[in-house]
């Protein structure tokens, strides 16, 4: 079980808001990852009918990933309050990491475009170039290059905010990472991803789309195969990510 915090948290202990808009898509391992670094989390669940604040006292701000589209304002009219809290935690200089369905709502929040995937479903482990960019930035710098992480999506970011830094790629959909000013973070692949929860998701690929269950399906054994290295890259982001939530706070308290 992903550890959540305790609602009434000590003085001192950082804290991360966690938005899971969809019941199969949990905080898995990044939970525990943040965990180990001192980083309680506190989950709110939209699809619960859970009220995204407009404002928020937590010290960092995580939006996971859903089996909805970002452009799908009008059946989950609760999208738009996440954008809005994804604005709000730019302007407070929380860190943010949008995943998934978290990073194309943040390109959205920030001027970008979504649409439909223009080459079919990304599914199993990616293989993202980190781009020169990447170097400098303070989330991605040290990453392993090329870095390994689970991935399943069939929408795309079709266009990054003009404001953004992009710093990673893959053959199949180019804006797989990028950053918005100097704390938001979004990144198309699943780095909370684990083998067990990428399983869970198999049932929800269209049957009738023979593609998607074919490439779905190879996803699976590549990730078995690789979660050595998948697990080793994303622990070493979900630090890093870490060590970005405690400097800001160390910041922000002095």
């Amino acid at each position: 079980m992903t550890p959540q915090s305790d609602p009434h948290r000590g003085a001192g202990t950082l804290q991360a808001l966690v938005i899971q808009p969809d019941p199969y898509c949990p905080i898995d391992r990044l939970g525990t990852w943040l965990h180990d670094e001192g980083i309680s989390t506190r989950t709110v669940q939209p699809f619960k009918d859970e009220v995204i604040p407009e404002l928020f006292q937590e010290d960092a701000l995580v939006v996971l990933g859903g089996d909805m589209s970002s452009l799908d304002d009008h059946v989950y009219h609760w999208l738009a309050d996440i954008r809005s809290l994804m604005a709000a935690a730019a302007s407070q200089g929380k860190p943010t990491l949008g995943i998934c369905l978290g990073a194309q709502l943040m390109a959205q929040t920030f001027g970008g475009t979504v649409a439909k995937g223009d080459q079919g479903l990304e599914a199993g482990v990616v293989e993202v170039a980190l781009r020169a960019e990447a170097a400098e930035d303070p989330l991605m710098a040290g990453l392993p290059g090329p870095f390994f992480a689970g991935a399943m999506h069939g929408d795309m970011i079709d266009q990054l905010p003009p404001s953004a830094v992009w710093l990673g790629m893959t053959s199949q959909y180019p804006h797989q990472a990028f950053r918005v000013g100097d704390v938001s973070w979004g990144v198309q692949f699943h780095p909370e991803l684990s083998p067990e929860g990428y399983r869970r998701w198999l049932s929800l690929v269209n049957e009738n789309d023979t593609v998607s269950v074919e490439r779905a399906g190879r996803g699976m054994q590549a990730f078995e195969n690789q979660d050595r290295i998948v697990k080793e890259h994303t622990e070493a982001m979900a630090r890093r990510f870490a060590h970005m939530v405690r400097t800001t706070a160390t910041v922000a308290s002095q």
